[in-house]
């Protein structure tokens, strides 16, 4: 008979900013063998993705921690945190609110093929972000983007057609042409929730990703001329998802890809703003 391993908690701090963003004693709560609060030196911290996120970042990293989770991260260039976690060996965990949904997770492998199978056959994306009143429409642009691209797509010649305080549309194409469409909408008549939906030929695949802060589930459909068909729900939310990836990511050693795909975010933003409207 073996002894099962015993996992020691790393132990987490977070910022006052950062905990009401993700609900961070809260999930830390509910995962106990993973991770335990804090006293003086924390293994994990978690920072507000508030404007300067990446120089906190780094400096948590250059300050011996473990692992960084970043809640809700705004656009900015992640090269010299990136830098600093592969010096270090510290995992850099980016909790985003619809991104990092876990129906989206690599795990999902059948979900993952199912929207490269429509992107292969594409003629039209259609994508659109609720926000509540208030959200600031680059925030809501950003995490929406994000969303957009952990789906698997790739998006060109993106440029902003309408924007105000209450929203935006973007306009772009897809690698063989297809037009994409992206809208922003604040509004308390709906949750906050994206959407994400891939026309094809014959068929369509549709993504519903709902507010990261709980753990509604997702729901993906897709239908094909073999018909239709509908995945498993995940009841988790995309902050606690998050933690365990950042858990997973520490224990082996292996990096997350996070910053890497970040990148990729933050210079379709940078276009956006460069591109006129």
């Amino acid at each position: 008979m073996t002894t099962p391993l015993m996992t020691t908690p790393l132990t987490v701090q977070a910022g006052p900013d950062a905990e009401q963003t993700g609900a961070v004693g809260a999930v830390v709560a509910s995962l106990p063998v993973s991770f335990a609060p804090a006293g003086s030196q924390p293994d994990v911290v978690a920072l507000a993705g508030t404007a300067g996120w990446t120089a906190d970042a780094a400096d948590a990293v250059r300050g011996g921690v473990r692992g960084v989770v970043v809640v809700d991260p705004v656009a900015e260039d992640p090269a010299a945190l990136a830098a600093a976690a592969a010096e270090a060996g510290t995992a850099v965990v980016l909790d985003q609110a619809w991104a990092g949904n876990p129906v989206l997770a690599e795990s999902q492998s059948a979900v993952r093929n199912a929207i490269a199978d429509a992107l292969a056959d594409a003629v039209l994306l259609d994508s659109v972000a609720w926000g509540v009143p208030g959200t600031d429409p680059e925030v809501l642009l950003t995490r929406h983007l994000a969303a957009v691209l952990a789906c698997g797509v790739e998006l060109a010649g993106l440029r902003i057609i309408q924007r105000n305080a209450n929203g935006y549309t973007v306009i772009g194409s897809l690698p063989g042409g297809a037009p994409a469409a992206l809208q922003g909408i604040t509004t308390s008549s709906v949750p906050a929730t994206a959407t994400v939906s891939v026309l094809t030929s014959s068929g369509r695949a549709d993504i519903t990703l709902p507010d990261a802060s709980a753990g509604w589930p997702a729901e993906v459909r897709s239908v094909t001329s073999a018909g239709a068909a509908s995945f498993p729900t995940i009841y988790e939310s995309a902050h606690r998802h998050s933690w365990r990836r950042l858990r997973a990511a520490v224990d082996s050693g292996a990096p997350a890809a996070d910053l890497e795909q970040f990148a990729t975010l933050t210079a379709l933003v940078g276009q956006l703003h460069d591109s006129p409207h």
